[in-house]
């Protein structure tokens, strides 16, 4: 039995959703432009990217135990 989802509460998710992926975008930017100020010799995308990474990874081992 599947459940039925209204058009506005599809819009609503809809919504929330893009909302979420613009903060995501800023946080994102916001972070590139730190560690490009505090790094400058560094490779920001790659710094930001093997920080999301890691952050992941400590996320999963303390879900684990």
């Amino acid at each position: 039995m599947g459940s039925f989802v209204s058009r506005e509460e599809s819009q609503r998710i809809t919504a929330r959703l893009r909302q979420a992926a613009e903060l995501t975008e800023l946080c994102l930017a916001l972070r590139k432009a730190v560690v490009r100020r505090d790094f400058p010799h560094e490779d920001a995308d790659a710094r930001v990217m093997r920080e999301i990474r890691l952050a992941k990874e400590r996320a999963w081992q303390q879900n684990r135990s």
